[in-house]
């Protein structure tokens, strides 16, 4: 385990650790991503997925597109939205070193700013929607963070729940380190945005896309 450790040489920068960590303090947060390895892939999904809009498209574009419209749900909800690029070892407890990959994910890490009760079932039901494995819950002050099953998938499977461990700052793969055994780092955080916070125009573009997504 220390050999891969000292392979991580990105980290997330101090500051913008130290405002995630403030956020985690103040708020309840999450980390979701609408990212799949197969994107058009609905095996395991309990809702149907959103359609991509865009034909014989790239999983790499699709992926691309699914986040925008998660990013434009969340923002429009009022949540806090923090783009994330992190990675983890796939495949990380496999005796052959071959096997061992490295996957980048971009996520996103949300803060209920304005404290909403509705906060971790909106997280459970995008979760479904983009049918993930499972979302991040980081219950207010950091400690007891969790994974919640929104995919039909053996783990942690729909509607479970894996504790994952507390807020971590200040050291290597240091925000919630492990899952399930495997590493996992942020290597960089974006400003965090609201709907407030967007150009006339933004706003306009998040809004048709978070109506067209709700109409379905």
């Amino acid at each position: 385990m220390s050999e891969f450790h000292d392979a991580w040489r990105d980290f997330l920068n101090e500051s913008s650790l130290s405002r995630i960590h403030q956020h985690t303090q103040e708020h309840d947060t999450a980390i979701l991503t609408a990212h799949r390895a197969a994107p058009d892939d609905s095996e395991g999904c309990i809702t149907d997925l959103p359609a991509s809009g865009q034909e014989e498209a790239s999983s790499r574009k699709m992926n691309q597109e699914r986040n925008r419209e998660l990013k434009a749900l969340l923002l429009r909800k009022g949540y806090g939205v923090t783009r994330v690029d992190g990675s983890y070892i796939e495949n990380f407890s496999d005796a052959d070193p071959l096997k061992r990959v490295e996957v980048s994910e971009s996520s996103f890490f949300v803060v209920n700013l304005s404290d909403s009760p509705d906060f971790a079932a909106d997280m459970k039901d995008l979760g479904e929607l983009y049918c993930q494995d499972s979302i991040l819950i980081i219950p207010q002050g950091g400690k007891g963070a969790y994974l919640y099953g929104t995919n039909d998938t053996s783990f942690p499977g729909l509607g479970n729940t894996e504790t994952v461990g507390d807020f971590g700052a200040g050291k290597e793969a240091e925000f919630m380190s492990r899952i399930r055994g495997r590493p996992f780092t942020f290597k960089e955080a974006n400003e965090m945005e609201t709907f407030d916070s967007l150009s006339r125009n933004a706003k306009w573009v998040v809004a048709k896309i978070a109506e067209r997504l709700t109409r379905k």
